[in-house]
């Protein structure tokens, strides 16, 4: 028998429970799970579509996790955890935020029940009007939609367009409150941000709960908490808590006489954080991009007079999800464009200067482009913890377009005597791929206030374009035909450009109020340009000899370094003052090899000061002041010495002794909210002053002369460089403002525009100042007292007056109006009757009258399908057959009147079906 020592037992008893005290948690801990019901606490009913964000408490802070939503039963589940202390939020439309401490120990599964109280807006920081249309949350107003009367199954653009302050132009371009809208995200997330028109036309006006207009923070001022005063507007589109999970969207198929047509489709898969959305059109009634579809071509106005006749293939592409096991928020989307425009325009030009005031020229052209355009974007933000962050926005873009263009043209003196008549053919080819992106990387120190962080950006471009033109000129002296000029000539462009950017910036607390900030900032870019033209021998097809005075090869180096430092001063709901100076110095490097090897170089040392400082009177009105300077470098192709005489009546070239320019910025920014009756009222105030503007020195002649010892510039020719000037100006007021009317059930909208351009230009080596003075006033009202039967009616007047010393009449004064009514009514049920109404009324200018034209579309739909989603439509556009094209111009040496060919009266037979299915990720469930 062998016995065992007790020296040798206790050890191995004590290293076995050692063993197990480790192992049994390691077990458990991939088992605790956590599962629950989030419930409403007024009557127990599940909340679908509620956000729930599982954060891990750590000793110095807590990190995200996981994050989930709730079912339609009002579900959730976290599975896989590990032991410790967590933080549970929910939060959901329409209550109150919810943190739940968790602790997970031993037990496999913790069941929750949390109850939701409603959102009564109790804390300080968020106000709401009487009537509960407008809430205000710091820096962002937001609107409840019961407050807005839409169509079925409408796009969001028209609830967004009712918004106090909200102006949605003809192209689909967004200002709120005088200020573009950057982007448009959705419950937060990035959607479509490449282009905020798609995003409008992606969303329909049904699952929008509240839309917020945010005066948006950079993500470095957010994460330091150094508010440098820059905002960006932003909306952000919250939906509702029961269409978070599903899928809609909207597909229509029309078909009209003449061969017109139209096919676009809407279709989106939301699960929570997790959207795709797929965008496609095609059509021949110019819809050139997603904003414009559904309107069958008509426009807000009249004066476009490049669109002509367009027929357009595009598609769009979204993905968008977080990932909360990684703490990873993902955006990308695809667009594809491809177009063909044909247009035609008629042209009637009046010069002013002294050399050419008594001319006048007649001109026709027909032009023939087709574009393609692809273009990839994204965005990564990724929250590695409470301390660290990366921002990460790839992009890639390729374009493509083949122009023809066929130009003929007179000018004639005011007795009728010729002074040239050309005729010109030109077409092109030209390609370019460009890609880039920047990656910002933040982290907090552990002294509160203290941060670093480091932005690098990079972009790579290339070129490649290719030409043939042919043009024949005929000069004139004393009204007998003097000479015929011709010029054929191909030429080819190859090209690129790069740059690089980085951005170093440390903040640190002060004091309770008061912060400073440091940075650095390098910046290169280098460009190349070789442009080669020969003589192109049309009889055989070949080309000749390389013309070296019209050839170039140019590269153009810019190296930046700047350093600065910011102060703030800050009391929370107070004043916010801050001031700061950046020293900058710039080295630009000019190297010309063809046709003669030139190397210049310039040195530029700026002082670049900041101002800005805002008071709050209250939490709802408060005024902001803003100055500011920046450097702007002027482009290759305005440093680039290349003589351009395609067109020897306006002979181009560059000019490599540019200056940059340097600019002085001041805004004034005034909002107030009123709480009772919702009314909002914003006014922007800015004035911009330009030293060493880059402007157009104009050389005109009524006789041929030489610019250049090889080079002449027939009578009545221009020959255009760009020369450094000081003293352009511009001063805007916009004012905006909003108004429920209760009584009514109508929302009124004012927008108000007044602003003086001191443009500047220098003709025959004299310094021309062309003052421009401009107003505009625009008034609109909207119904909202039903979805059967809706109105809307707006109002727009804008003007102009001009002026400089070349004019032989001392001041031009041009009125332009416009009248938009609309009606979507549904007087029996099913039946659907709308139109649109526009009248404009173009202001005359030299010997043209006013141009009165009025536009009337209307259609007349039956809604199919139990659910009424689905809609049969009879659509006639332009139904008086009135609809033009006009643009009128007065600029520094010319008044010109320019019409073209556009969109004339033609019906649709439209079939549209509307998709709405949501609590469920299956389609056909």
């Amino acid at each position: 028998m062998y016995y065992i020592s007790t020296a040798i037992v206790k050890p191995f008893i004590t290293y076995t429970l050692f063993l197990l005290c480790i192992i049994l948690p390691l077990h458990g801990k991939a088992q605790q799970n956590i599962m629950g019901h989030i419930l409403t606490e007024q009557d127990s009913t599940a909340v679908i579509g509620a956000t729930l964000t599982l954060s891990l408490v750590q000793k110095d802070s807590s990190s995200l996790v996981k994050k989930n939503t709730t079912d339609r039963n009002g579900q959730f589940q976290f599975k896989n955890l590990k032991p410790g202390k967590y933080l549970l939020q929910v939060l959901a439309l329409g209550y109150q935020v919810k943190i739940v401490p968790i602790e997970l120990t031993n037990r496999k599964t913790q069941t929750l029940q949390i109850k939701l109280p409603s959102d009564n807006i109790g804390i300080e920081e968020v106000l709401v009007s009487s009537s509960s249309s407008i809430v205000i949350k710091g820096d962002t107003l937001e609107y409840d939609t019961k407050n807005f009367v839409t169509r079925d199954f409408a796009d969001a653009d028209e609830v967004v367009a009712q918004i106090p302050g909200v102006m949605i132009d003809e192209d689909g371009n967004v200002t709120a409150h005088g200020e573009q809208v950057t982007r448009i995200i959705v419950d937060g997330k990035e959607f479509f941000s490449s282009d905020p028109k798609i995003a409008l036309k992606t969303l329909p006006a049904d699952i929008i709960a509240k839309i917020q207009l945010i005066d948006e923070k950079s993500e470095q001022s957010k994460f330091s908490g150094f508010d440098d005063g820059k905002r960006n507007k932003v909306i952000n589109i919250v939906t509702k808590p029961d269409k978070k999970v599903g899928y809609f969207g909207k597909s229509a198929v029309s078909k009209g006489d003449a061969d017109k047509f139209s096919i676009n489709s809407s279709t989106n898969s939301f699960n929570g954080d997790k959207k795709i959305a797929i965008n496609l059109l095609a059509n021949n009634i110019n819809e050139t991009n997603f904003a414009e579809q559904g309107r069958g071509g008509a426009r807000g106005g009249n004066n476009n007079t490049d669109r002509g006749l367009s027929d357009t293939y595009a598609a769009a592409i979204n993905y968008s999800n977080s990932f909360p096991k990684a703490k990873i928020e993902l955006s990308t989307d695809y667009n594809f464009n491809s177009s063909t425009t044909e247009t035609q325009t008629l042209s009637d030009i009046q010069y002013l200067a002294e050399k050419q005031a008594d001319q006048f020229r007649k001109q026709s052209q027909i032009s023939d482009v087709h574009n393609i355009q692809h273009s990839l974007g994204g965005r990564l933000k990724w929250s590695i913890d409470s301390l660290h962050r990366i921002d990460f926005t790839p992009n890639f873009k390729y374009t493509s377009s083949d122009r023809v263009f066929n130009t003929s043209f007179n000018t004639i003196r005011d007795n009728d005597s010729p002074i040239n008549n050309s005729s010109r053919s030109s077409n092109g080819d030209n390609s370019t791929f460009s890609f880039g992106g920047s990656i910002t990387y933040m982290m907090k120190l552990k002294k509160a206030g203290r941060t670093v962080s480091l932005t690098t950006s990079g972009n790579r471009n290339t070129n490649d374009a290719q030409g043939l033109n042919l043009a024949v000129t005929e000069y004139y002296k004393n009204a007998l035909l003097n000479r015929i000029d011709t010029n054929n000539n191909s030429s080819l462009t190859q090209g690129y450009g790069n740059g690089f950017n980085g951005k170093l910036a440390f903040t640190e607390n002060i004091s309770t109020y008061s912060r400073l900030q440091m940075q650095y900032n390098f910046r290169n870019t280098a460009s190349y340009s070789n442009r080669e033209t020969f003589e192109y021998l049309a009889e055989t097809g070949q080309t000749g000899e390389l013309r070296e005075r019209l050839s170039n090869e140019f590269r153009n180096d810019y190296n930046y370094h700047s350093a600065g430092m910011s102060y703030i001063f800050a009391v929370k709901d107070s004043i916010r003052f801050q001031v700061g100076l950046q020293y900058q110095h710039g080295l630009r490097n000019n190297d010309r090899l063809v046709p003669r090897n030139i190397h210049t170089t310039a040195d530029f040392s700026s002082l670049l000061p900041e101002l800005s400082a805002t008071y709050k009177f209250s939490k709802t009105k408060h005024l902001e002041i803003n100055y500011s300077t920046q450097t702007n470098t002027p482009s290759i192709n305005q440093l680039q010495d290349f003589v351009n005489n395609q067109n020897e009546l306006r002979i181009t070239n560059g000019n490599p002794n540019l200056d940059q320019e340097y600019a002085h910025s001041v805004r004034v920014q005034y909002k107030d909210v009123n709480r009772q009756s919702g009314r909002s009222l914003t006014t922007n105030a800015s004035f911009e002053y330009i030293q060493d503007k880059i402007v157009n020195s104009i050389i005109l002649t009524d006789t041929s002369i030489f610019i250049l010892d090889d080079i002449r510039l027939g009578a009545g020719g221009q020959y255009v460089q760009p020369i450094n000037a000081d003293g352009a100006y511009t001063f805007r007021i916009n004012n905006s403002y909003g108004l429920p009317i209760e009584k009514l059930k109508l929302n009124l909208n004012l927008n108000s525009r007044v602003y003086i351009n001191n443009e500047l230009a220098e003709i025959n080596t004299l310094a021309i100042e062309n003052k421009t003075f401009g107003y505009a006033q625009s008034i609109g009202l909207n119904s909202k007292f039903s979805k059967r039967y809706i109105f809307g009616i707006s109002y727009h007047i804008d003007g102009k007056i001009t002026a400089n010393v070349l004019r032989q009449t001392a001041r031009y004064h041009v009125i332009n109006h416009r009248l938009n009514a609309n009606t979507s009514l549904e007087p029996i049920k099913s039946y659907v009757v709308s139109s649109n109404l526009l009248w404009l009324n173009n202001g005359g200018i030299m010997n043209y009258p006013n141009i009165e034209t009025f536009i009337l579309n209307a259609s007349v739909g039956k809604k199919l399908f139990k659910r009424q989603n689905a809609e049969i439509t009879i659509k006639g556009f332009d139904l008086l057959n009135k609809a033009m094209n006009v643009s009128r111009r007065v600029t520094e040496n010319n008044i010109s009147n320019i019409t073209s060919n556009t969109l004339s009266r033609y019906f649709l037979l439209s079939f549209t079906y509307n998709l709405r299915k949501f609590g469920t990720t299956n389609l056909f469930k």
